[in-house]
């Protein structure tokens, strides 16, 4: 493609629906050859190819378009920034960082506010005592600081007790709870999806035989309704969460949340997103999805799309962050940032996101003046 038809793209929308012709896909095949399997279907060859030569157009285009990224505009986006989905060091397996290191980077960066999420207890329980820590920190710097707001919550993995009301109730008297997580890798579909398990019971089912919400997730969306807490979806496909959330808007749970909807074990499409968006539930922006798994569907060619389409007023931003393979928490925050001002989101977007529509989600202020 040359410099002139790069300059052809007017907008976002066109970079975005930029295309790959059959004649040009059989011509890269004899410049250029993907690492596949021998005996690859020629149809799997060529979708490939298109995927990949359309990301290299979108950039070149990018490039061409003379996109710059001003360090003041990502800082600007950080200011009171809220990660709703950050893994820190209490599961009983390796992380990268503990949660104080965590909540030490947001607060330098500016951010808001962070919730912690665990795997095998309520993260919580943790929220008293990491917010002792950080007010000590906070108290020991040369300048007044702010330390970033600390949350939590349960999820309803096997560890405690599944789909358990008692587990729930039992939090709510943890300061800073905020979270009820549906399973995730105690799923049916987790294992299924990750673990190739099909055996019968390998894992927690959310609905019955008649395709209904089982009575003990009923109790546990009655819990979330009545004391405002988050309902945040877990490792399901469309056609079973899809099914929760509507009985939960039903049963007057107010904030309801769609998780990292690229992920495999979790795959949405965009037009069910919008679904979820047109009955009033957020849908998470996952960071870890668009900077570290840069494939089709995923990548920050996706997420500028589902924030074009799914629309900003429906989007919370969580990085999923805290594995030992990748970025620290911040880090990646900022990655995510200057990735989506790359592809054309616009700052004030990208605040809209990651400050406003997520302060409100967990019901507190937005950091004074965001909105301006």
């Amino acid at each position: 493609m040359s410099t002139k038809q790069f300059n052809e793209y007017s907008s976002l929308n066109d970079i975005l629906d930029a295309s790959v012709s059959d004649e040009r896909i059989q011509r890269l095949k004899g410049l250029s050859r993907m690492d596949l399997p021998e005996g690859t279907p020629e149809a799997v060859q060529d979708y490939m190819i298109r995927q990949w030569c359309r990301q290299v157009n979108i950039t070149y285009a990018r490039f061409v378009a003379g996109v710059k990224i001003d360090p003041k505009d990502v800082d600007w986006c950080m200011k009171g920034a809220i990660d709703i989905h950050a893994h820190g060091g209490s599961d009983p397996f390796g992380r990268l960082m503990l949660e104080d290191e965590v909540a030490i980077d947001y607060t330098k960066a500016g951010m808001a506010a962070v919730v912690f999420k665990t795997w095998h207890t309520p993260s919580a329980s943790r929220n008293q005592l990491l917010d002792k820590m950080m007010k000590k920190w906070a108290s020991e710097q040369p300048e007044p600081v702010t330390p970033v707001q600390i949350f939590g919550g349960i999820t309803l993995n096997k560890t405690v007790g599944g789909l358990n009301p008692i587990a729930v109730e039992r939090c709510l008297k943890f300061p800073g709870f905020k979270y009820v997580w549906l399973p995730m890798v105690d799923s049916y579909h987790h294992q299924r999806v990750v673990n190739d398990n099909w055996e019968p019971g390998a894992g927690i089912e959310l609905l019955d035989g008649n395709r209904k919400v089982k009575p003990e997730l009923k109790e546990i969306l009655r819990i979330c309704a009545d004391n405002d807490l988050v309902l945040a979806s877990g490792h399901y496909p469309y056609e079973d969460s899809i099914v929760v959330m509507e009985e939960a808007r039903k049963m007057g749970v107010k904030h309801c949340e769609l998780i990292h909807p690229t992920h495999i074990h979790s795959k949405h499409s965009i037009k069910q997103m919008k679904e979820y968006a047109d009955m009033g539930v957020m849908v998470m922006l996952c960071a870890l999805g668009f900077t570290c798994f840069p494939i089709h569907e995923e990548g920050p060619i996706y997420a500028a799309r589902i924030i074009e389409e799914v629309g900003e007023d429906h989007l919370v931003f969580g990085t999923d962050y805290g594995q030992v393979h990748n970025p620290p928490h911040v880090v990646g925050v900022r990655w995510a940032v200057q990735l989506l001002l790359s592809y054309g989101v616009k700052k004030e977007t990208i605040r809209k996101i990651f400050s406003i529509n997520t302060a409100r989600h967990l019901d507190i202020e937005p950091v004074v003046g965001l909105e301006d």
